[in-house]
This record gives structure tokens, sequence and C-alpha cells, in this order.
């Protein structure tokens, strides 16, 4: 393994980990910190609760975009390096779900750049005018989660398939390559909460806060597990001297 290689697989190691923190940080900041301050999940599809709210906590969603847009391109540059290190033996697992994948997190990076519109754009258009602030809203926010919903089902396609090609190499382990199969129908879940209801309810909030607030944290879990166990995998692979990786 040539020096390019190992730090190409340091790189992707500790993008893994930084991808592992990301969803964890979101949870504490949105479920707790957010929450705390007297933002109501379940009203997360009213413009009229969200927007004042961000409008007087400006720094916090600049900081909630900020904690989206690393851990995302994190989480891309670690299925890369994954699926690069995985195509040797298994191409044919490796190449669709890397691509998967990475395309995966470019729509919820595109999701979550229409979010960030609304919540730090409409505020202040809200204070003016709440009729145009409202649709605007609305508008963003559907298209946000449309957007969202196919990256749910993507991720989960892709990584499952990285799983699937970490089964048939020995320097992955098992519970790994399990876990990223399982990844898989956790994603067509998530899809059929955020497309299904979504457009039968055309509520912008989801139509079915709860539930998707649970599966939320079930994904948190899922993904801070998969970023943190492949990173800590690919940070030893590359520090192993090419004949212990040969073995």
């Amino acid at each position: 393994m040539t020096g390019g290689e190992k730090t190409l697989l340091w790189l992707g190691g500790a993008a893994g980990l930084v991808a592992a923190l990301w969803l964890p940080l979101f949870v504490v900041l949105f479920f707790g910190l957010l929450v705390a301050l007297g933002l109501d999940p379940a009203r997360f599809g009213e413009p009229d609760h969200v927007l004042p709210f961000f409008g007087a906590h400006p720094a916090l969603i600049r900081l909630l975009g900020l904690v989206n847009v690393v851990g995302i391109l994190s989480s891309g540059f670690f299925a890369f390096v994954l699926a690069r290190r995985i195509a040797p033996l298994a191409p044919g697992a490796a190449v669709p779900g890397g691509f998967l994948t990475v395309a995966a997190w470019l729509l919820v990076l595109i999701a979550e750049t229409l979010d960030l519109a609304a919540y730090v754009g409409l505020p202040a258009l809200h204070a003016r005018d709440p009729s145009t602030a409202t649709l605007a809203f609305v508008t963003l926010q559907v298209a946000g989660r449309m957007t969202r919903s196919w990256g749910y089902l993507l991720a989960g396609v892709g990584i499952g398939m990285l799983g699937w090609g970490m089964l048939r190499q020995p320097e992955w382990v098992r519970g790994l390559a399990v876990l990223g199969i399982f990844g898989a129908g956790v994603g067509a879940v998530m899809f059929v909460l955020e497309y299904v209801f979504v457009t039968r309810t055309g509520d912008a909030g989801g139509g079915m806060a709860q539930a998707f607030e649970a599966m939320f944290v079930i994904v948190a879990l899922i993904l801070t597990v998969w970023h943190g166990w492949g990173g800590a995998r690919l940070l030893k692979l590359a520090a192993s001297p090419p004949a212990v990786e040969r073995d």
C-alpha cells in the first residue's frame, strides 16, 4: 500500500469519526437545547411557531446548519473511501453502493440547504408579511422533505450494498457488514414516513411528527455506530504495515 493510499484511508477514517459525531450532536442541539428554549418539534411545520423562534435565535440555526454541512460532507467522503477500499474484491457491491451513498448525502445536503434558507431568510419576512413568508416556508419545507426522503432511501440502499460487499472480505468484521445491510431497511422505512405521508397530508412538518422523531433517533444511532466503527477500522488499516494487511 502506497503512502497516498494510506493517507486516503486515514482521511476516510477521520471523516468517519467526524460523521459519527454529527447526528448525536444534532440530536442534542435540536431535541435538547432548542426544545428547552421553547421549540415544539410537533409544530415544526407551522411557520407561525418556527419562524419567530429562529428569528429570536439566529445563532443557533446557523450553528445547526454548520453541524449538518460538516457532518454530511464527512459522511459522503467516508462512503467514497470505503467503497474504494471494498471495490477490488466486491466491485459489484462497492461501485453502485458508493455511488448511491454519495448521491444520497448530496440530496440530504440540498435538503438541508433548503431548510437553512427558510430558517435564516424568512423570519424577517414573516414579521413584515406573514402570508408571503408562510407560503415560502411551506414550499421550501416540502421541497426539502421530498429531497431528503429520496436521500434516506438511497443512503439505505447504498450503505446496505457496502455492507454486503464487506461480507466478502475478511478485513471487515461481520457485525459492521450486517449493520450496513440493516441500514437498507431503515432507509426504506424513513422513505415511507417522509414521502408517503407528506404527500398524503400536505403537512410540511411530516404528517407523523412523533413516529418520524422516533425513527430519526434510531437512524442517528445506526449511522453513529456505522461511521464510528467504520472510521476506526479505516484508521487501523491505514496504520497497518503491508504484511499485516495482506494476512
